[in-house]
């Protein structure tokens, strides 16, 4: 069994994207059969219990947490923190979602490997200073999510080889549909619409709402959301006059499976104008999938890298005729997409599975196979 520390300066019990991600990711190694300790930021409010943080994450198996005091929240501090913990571990592997902290244990000779989304235009400093550490021998590999974004990495100087192509993945365990399913979320009759994620304009919200007032059947469910977005998209709502969108706000991670499974409709809409269009890589969609629910994505070069129309039911980004007339085929069952090839793909999306890819690495010497879809990256 093998030692893995995983490093994320997130603040315990955080609903961010890439917290879950870090999270499931130690979760993965731990499927795996390594020792896992979870490195992150403790709240301001004081240390968060390893068994809520286990309810709140969904977890099933056991990962240790060390959480750094929020005092030295300041990158440096943190880092220094870290970096006194890593020397008495010594661990096996460190997987870090951090700039400064790989730059340093591959210094030290520890078997590194680095996860970024960071975009096209980055100035970071940290980050750059990463890019030039990844030719260090003990800099196993960087890991992204798009190849727009691991082609732009190896343009700055980061070896191809050292450059791996991983989607945001699902833990399959929790969201798979299960036999008998728990009480709705809601009450009342479908169909049943659901968005699950954050109501940022570019996610496609607006035409979501749009959508809305084109099908005043349905209701829609809104899960997710900062407060500040669920007033500014609320009072958006109200002002078209939609009496049939709900918003149910933020939810712990292991809550959000129901809302899938109840659903009659996923939708996952995002904008073409956003830059993101060319490599995001959203942790819902390989959820969406493992749940069974049928998938109405909008058709935009990053999607397309991981799904196909076998798997999801494509619709024109930003026009909500389009994003409506897609639901309709569905609940209609006239899609062309089949929910099990969907399940079937989500299971390969699995964050075991991407540990596994890392693990091939770092400790059999080998090249992570990439998953099925990665050469098809826009």
């Amino acid at each position: 069994m093998s030692v893995v520390v995983v490093v994320a300066p997130f603040v315990a019990g955080s609903s961010f994207a890439h917290a879950i991600n870090s999270v499931k990711m130690a979760e993965g190694f731990a499927r795996l059969g390594h020792e896992v300790t979870l490195i992150c930021r403790q709240s301001p409010d004081g240390y968060v219990s390893v068994s809520e943080l286990t309810d709140r994450y969904g977890l099933q198996c056991p990962v240790g947490w060390h959480q750094v005091s929020y005092g030295c929240g300041e990158q440096r501090g943190f880092t220094r923190r870290v970096l006194w913990y890593l020397l008495r571990r010594r661990p096996s592997l460190v997987y870090a979602r951090h700039y400064r902290v790989p730059c340093w244990t591959a210094r030290m000779g520890l078997a590194t490997v680095a996860e970024t989304h960071a975009h096209p235009g980055t100035t970071s400093r940290p980050f750059h200073r990463m890019i030039k550490a990844t030719h260090r021998r003990a800099f196993q590999g960087v890991v992204t999510i798009s190849r727009v974004l691991a082609e732009h990495y190896h343009a700055l100087g980061v070896p191809s080889s050292k450059l791996w192509v991983l989607p945001d993945a699902v833990d399959w365990e929790m969201f798979r549909r299960p036999a008998r399913l728990p009480p709705a979320p809601w009450s009342g009759h479908g169909p049943h619409i659901v968005y699950a994620g954050h109501l940022y304009d570019y996610k496609g919200i607006p035409t979501i709402l749009e959508a809305a007032t084109k099908m005043p059947q349905a209701t829609f469910h809104l899960v997710g959301g900062w407060p500040d977005d669920i007033r500014r998209q609320r009072k958006r709502a109200e002002q078209m006059g939609l009496t049939n969108v709900v918003f149910h706000g933020l939810v712990p991670h292991a809550e959000v499976p129901r809302f899938l499974w109840h659903a009659d409709v996923l939708l996952l809409p995002p904008s073409r104008h956003h830059p993101s269009a060319r490599w995001t890589s959203p942790l819902k969609l390989a959820e969406y999938l493992a749940s069974g629910t049928p998938v109405v994505a909008t058709d935009i070069p990053a999607l397309r890298a991981w799904v196909s129309d076998r798997e999801v039911e494509w619709a024109r980004p930003d026009d909500a005729n389009a994003l409506a007339s897609a639901v309709l085929r569905v609940l209609e069952g006239k899609g062309s997409a089949d929910p099990r090839a969907a399940v079937a793909l989500a299971q390969e999306y699995s964050y075991t599975a991407r540990a596994s890819r890392v693990c091939e690495v770092v400790f059999l010497r080998g090249r992570p196979a990439e998953f099925p879809r990665a050469s098809k990256a826009a």
